[in-house]
């Protein structure tokens, strides 16, 4: 079978460095940003451009263009999560990650995506990603409390899913799981809600290869706080539990490799000597 080569990207900040391509402009949020609406007229239209278009439509693309596949969608039907919200959370590897899970696991259950402010930049089409269900982070006080009240709306009223990357940045294709914190496993931990955590590995194609690679989502068993615990101890054991099964995932399974991410540090060592100092340089590939 033909090898194809696999392009090194070298990091400095693990936990923050972006290698997404979008390079959109971070503008802040309008200080009267609306996270929720609970007008009928607007959940009535809403609902109408999620399901009848846009659900059909990113259908057809995510099996297209990426041949994504769901495993074990079994395991979310034998949770029973109709009834209530559960948190979904997932390896961060393309923009196409907010995606797979809304239209091919989760319908027909809504699915809020917790994105950056970046992603709800564009002034114009903000209200269509909004309305399709991007949830952005709060970047000001004034914020935090609509963002969690519309968390809280979202899965305990509406019982929703709530799709989160902890890994926060993109990392195009990349096989392995990046370290990531416990922060946002404290809302499911607080309020007793199930955790489905979801991991994506890559297969190559046969034939059509110019596409991108197969796209494979990985599905837990629905994880439930313990509520016996304190709320650190709880939240803690849930991001565990999380982060192990996106790492078995993720190193068990054939996972073709199209980057390589490698620290600084080993570009420093493969370069020859040179009065140019290596970390001066921007990166050698751009994902």
């Amino acid at each position: 079978m033909k090898e194809y080569p696999v392009k090194t990207i070298y990091y400095e900040d693990e936990l923050n460095d972006d290698f997404a391509s979008t390079k959109i402009a971070r503008k802040p949020l309008p200080k009267n940003l609306k996270f929720y609406h609970k007008n009928i007229i607007y959940r009535f239209l809403s609902g109408c451009l999620y399901y009848v278009i846009a659900a059909p439509l990113v259908w057809l693309y995510v099996k297209l263009v990426y041949g994504a596949k769901i495993v074990g969608k079994k395991k979310w039907k034998r949770a029973k999560l109709r009834r209530q919200g559960v948190f979904v959370y997932g390896n961060h590897t393309t923009a196409a990650d907010a995606l797979f899970v809304p239209i091919l696991l989760a319908l027909p259950k809504r699915t809020r995506i917790i994105c950056s402010v970046e992603a709800v930049s564009n002034p114009i089409i903000r209200p269509i990603e909004m309305f399709l269900g991007a949830l952005p982070l709060p970047d000001s006080p004034e914020h935090r409390k609509p963002f969690f009240d519309a968390v809280g709306y979202y899965s305990k009223k509406r019982h929703e899913a709530i799709l989160i990357f902890p890994e926060a940045h993109i990392w195009p294709y990349c096989t392995r799981i990046r370290p990531f914190g416990e922060q946002s496993f404290t809302y499911p931990a607080q309020e007793g809600l199930p955790v489905v955590s979801v991991c994506t590995t890559f297969e190559r194609r046969k034939i059509l290869r110019f596409l991108p690679p197969r796209h494979v989502i990985h599905v837990s068993d629905a994880a439930y706080p313990e509520m016996d615990l304190p709320l650190g101890e709880r939240t803690k054991k849930l991001r565990d539990q999380s982060y192990e099964y996106m790492v078995e995932t993720s190193s068990s399974l054939e996972n073709a490799e199209y980057y390589r991410y490698l620290p600084k540090e080993r570009e420093r060592v493969s370069l020859p000597s040179s009065k140019e100092d290596p970390y001066n340089q921007e990166s050698k590939e751009d994902a």
